[in-house]
């Protein structure tokens, strides 16, 4: 881990806006209030700065995630639409099973991103399906699963690896290292 930075969720969003294409963002956050604040307000941003947004989301239902969105503005519809937003729930049915197939998933959207005249991809990512489905509940896997991406990506890619405190808070503090070992940028976001 290169960077770690520290902050409520409003100082969090000022924050964002540094974040660099290729950045593998490992964001802990103490609950779902503060996480809805950032998610929602990085995703206003990147989509008016032409992005794709791919949300991830395991702890909140898509209408939940949709109607967080449209709360501070954005126009969910349009951007579903024409394929700018993307929010995928319970990805244990969606989610790749390795590294590869994510870093294959993400070429092939990079190529289509540059097609459609996008100026890149940002992948909000809650971590929290690896710790509650029965499949997926060793720590190791994600550990394993964070490190083969690598901490920077080759791509127009911004990847952020979300995290509850309580889950994060199940590894070892060894185990800890390791993972923010996998991200460029470690973001903790403190409670207001």
């Amino acid at each position: 881990m290169d960077i770690e930075v520290t902050g409520t969720p409003s100082e969090i969003v000022e924050q964002l806006a540094t974040i660099t294409y290729g950045d593998h963002i490992v964001l802990i956050y103490p609950n779902q209030y503060s996480y809805r604040e950032i998610y929602s307000s990085y995703c206003k941003t990147a989509l008016e700065n032409n992005e794709i947004v791919l949300l991830l989301t395991y702890y909140e239902t898509i209408d939940g995630v949709r109607q967080t969105l449209k709360e501070i503005g954005i126009d969910t519809e349009k951007y579903e639409k024409e394929r700018s937003l993307m929010i995928v729930q319970d990805i244990t049915k969606t989610y790749f099973g390795s590294a590869n197939d994510f870093l294959f998933f993400i070429k092939i959207f990079d190529k289509h991103q540059e097609k459609r005249g996008k100026n890149g991809i940002s992948v909000f990512a809650d971590m929290g399906v690896f710790f509650h489905h029965p499949q997926n509940n060793k720590k190791n896997l994600v550990i394993e699963f964070e490190r083969s991406l690598g901490s920077k990506f080759d791509t127009k890619l911004k990847r952020f690896c979300n995290y509850h405190k309580k889950d994060f808070d199940r590894f070892e503090e060894h185990e800890k290292g390791d993972l923010l070992k996998a991200h460029h940028i470690k973001i903790t976001v403190l409670s207001q």
